[in-house]
């Protein structure tokens, strides 16, 4: 969790409050929050990070349908946040819009990071919290993606069944009215949060496309981003450490702090205040990316469990196992065979 300093540091506009405040009462839906109902009323008001994550788990108390969000989330797919709706219908192609909602929509959710990444014909839009977000983690993750499935079909007109969307979470009570409302396949307890679509999908011209229109709303992506530079920091820690096992079949150390705080242009003493700020350090960032990268790798079965602990940098199959258990509670073979799986994808 943040720290009440770096909670601070990460404040958020309140638009997202004022739709809630549509949908549920007001004193209950801020209980324990510290907002007033007055303060919907100043558009300068800003809540923190502590306080979304509040009032998001009392809508899952006050909410008489556990599925709520995806038909307000996609009232929203026309006008949100300004400048990064903007650049979504104006790009020049799909895949530029994409890029561009990947890397400036977090700008306004400091709690996750987005990034792209292309495997072969398929280009996976990845979501990743950057904090522990509790029981309402569905909630959070699932909204971006209905605002992007929304775009690409109004804008794209494409046949959002050959998309996918994976989810690193055991499956939601509502998980059938996530099946009926997504119009592709929707994977539960995968190994990551992400959209998939064609990677032949990025090439597709965007008919609406304004060549002014497009380049304002860059420059003006461009200016938010500069007032959350700590979450652009981690994105790129994780950058960093993903381009570093690229290949899987030999052995490496990862990088020290020192290495990618160099790779980053700034000084060790720097990244480590931004990341305090965050409410973390460059050993948790480390241990997350491992830990997710671990399931990620034991899912392909041609993979021996120690070429796997070779891959992430274990210097033998025994201590991989022990870091294993302590991420997911079960071993390496457990996982792999499903008998630890239940287990396991609820860490």
């Amino acid at each position: 969790m943040l720290d009440r300093g770096a909670i601070e540091a990460l404040l958020m506009p309140i638009t997202y409050g004022r739709h809630l405040a549509r949908l549920f009462n007001l004193e209950r839906l801020f209980a324990g929050t510290g907002i007033e109902p007055g303060d919907l009323q100043d558009p300068e008001y800003r809540i923190t990070v502590a306080q979304l994550l509040t009032y998001s788990r009392n809508t899952l108390d006050l909410a008489e349908d556990p599925a709520w969000y995806y038909e307000w989330a996609g009232s929203l797919a026309d006008h949100f946040h300004g400048p990064i709706s903007i650049a979504l219908v104006s790009a020049p192609t799909l895949g530029d819009g994409l890029d561009a909602f990947l890397r400036y929509f977090p700008s306004r959710i400091p709690y996750m990071h987005f990034q792209g990444r292309q495997e072969g014909e398929r280009f996976f839009a990845e979501l990743c919290p950057l904090i522990d977000l509790g029981a309402v983690k569905p909630l959070l993750v699932e909204t971006p993606v209905v605002l992007l499935q929304k775009h690409l079909g109004t804008v794209y007109g494409v046949d959002l069944s050959q998309a996918a969307l994976e989810l690193d979470y055991p499956e939601t009570a509502h998980a059938d009215r996530c099946r009926a409302y997504f119009p592709f396949p929707v994977r539960f307890a995968s190994a990551r949060n992400a959209l998939v679509i064609p990677t032949a999908w990025r090439a597709l011209r965007n008919l609406g496309h304004v060549e002014s229109t497009w380049v304002h709303a860059l420059a003006q992506c461009e200016a938010t981003m500069a007032s959350s530079v700590e979450r652009e920091t981690l994105g790129r820690v994780r950058a960093c450490l993903a381009s570093g096992f690229e290949r899987v079949d030999r052995l490496r150390p990862l990088p020290t702090l020192d290495d990618v705080a160099a790779s980053l242009h700034i000084t060790s003493r720097t990244l480590i205040r931004r990341l305090h700020r965050l409410g973390t350090s460059y050993r948790d960032a480390t241990d997350e990316f491992l830990r997710v990268r671990a399931r990620e790798l034991l899912a392909n079965d041609q993979l021996k469990i120690k070429q796997v602990a070779a891959a992430l940098g274990f210097d033998s199959p025994a201590n991989f196992g022990k870091a294993f258990k302590r991420w997911y509670g079960v071993s390496p073979g457990s996982f792999r065979s499903g008998r630890g799986r239940a287990a396991g994808e609820s860490g």
